[in-house]
């Protein structure tokens, strides 16, 4: 019996007003630049066969990024996945109304900790909860029954899946210590993931 895979195209959404060191309010709500919108558009050309769903996290920017493949195929399905949003592992209330560059000293630190349990607050989550929900994720799309599946998400949710894939069994102790190190998604990067198919 041969095993059936299906493509899962993963998309970084594009340059974001928080990747060009402008204040963010909360981290949901961050557009595109107009240097973004114009890399959307740039990719929706690039994804040449019509997909067979189409899905976005709930932050803006992944939204904003998927709207030009939406408008080339819109005959395709759309599905929201708050599963697939970045991890927020900064409490976003001390976060609220600051720079990428003041906020370097709190990422160091959470790093160093090298916790995987450590949460930094309200609103935050671990680095295992980040794991535990691209599992999650992971899983679902092998359960689908759509062949091709583009999905806009995020560098460092989109860096977890990909290891996850990848090195399935490692603890999250070992995937967090080499996490930081992984190759960093440019924006609108693109990457091809053959999964396997599950039956549902």
């Amino acid at each position: 019996m041969h095993t059936k895979f299906k493509m899962l195209l993963l998309v970084r959404h594009g340059q974001s007003t928080g990747n060009v060191d402008l204040p963010t309010q909360d981290h949901a709500s961050i557009p595109l630049t107009a240097l973004g919108e114009e890399q959307a558009k740039r990719l929706s050309t690039r994804i040449d066969a019509r997909p067979d769903l189409i899905v976005t996290s709930s932050f803006r920017r992944a939204q904003q990024t998927a709207e030009p493949l939406r408008e080339r195929f819109p005959d395709v399905p759309v599905e929201v996945w708050p599963e697939t949003a970045e991890f927020t592992y900064l409490s976003p209330e001390r976060c609220r109304g600051t720079r990428r560059t003041e906020r370097l000293p709190w990422v160091r630190a959470y790093w160093q900790r090298q916790d995987p349990d450590y949460c930094d607050g309200a609103g935050a989550e671990s680095f295992h909860a980040l794991v535990a929900r691209a599992r999650l994720v992971l899983q679902r799309i092998e359960e689908r029954p759509e062949e091709t599946i583009v999905l806009f998400s995020h560098g460092q949710f989109i860096s977890c899946l990909l290891d996850i894939a990848r090195h399935s069994y490692a603890t999250d102790d070992e995937r967090m210590a080499i996490f930081r190190s992984l190759p960093e998604l440019d924006n609108t990067g693109l990457i091809y993931l053959l999964l396997p198919e599950r039956d549902g």
